[in-house]
């Protein structure tokens, strides 16, 4: 599936889509969310906010860009001794 063709999906189908396909990469926080970051088989990436006040997914973010990657380098942790 492209990012084009996800975008176009309502909102459930995005849902399942994404955690029947997706590769659950890592997680940030955004003020009270949880943001999950997913990459999805035609080589885009998702992010799923979670409230945790409201206990609820609040909605969804899909790009294709790196740039967004970038909120995630903080939490990567590379293996001692790796080059």
């Amino acid at each position: 599936m492209t990012l084009n063709a996800f975008d176009q999906l309502p909102y459930g189908l995005q849902l399942a889509t994404v955690f029947e396909t997706g590769t659950y990469l890592a997680r940030r926080w955004e003020e009270e969310d949880g943001v999950n970051l997913y990459h999805l088989p035609g080589g885009f990436f998702v992010e799923l906010y979670y409230d945790t006040l409201a206990e609820e997914l609040v909605r969804l973010r899909s790009f294709s860009s790196t740039e967004p990657l970038e909120d995630y380098a903080a939490s990567v942790r590379l293996p001692e001794g790796w080059t």
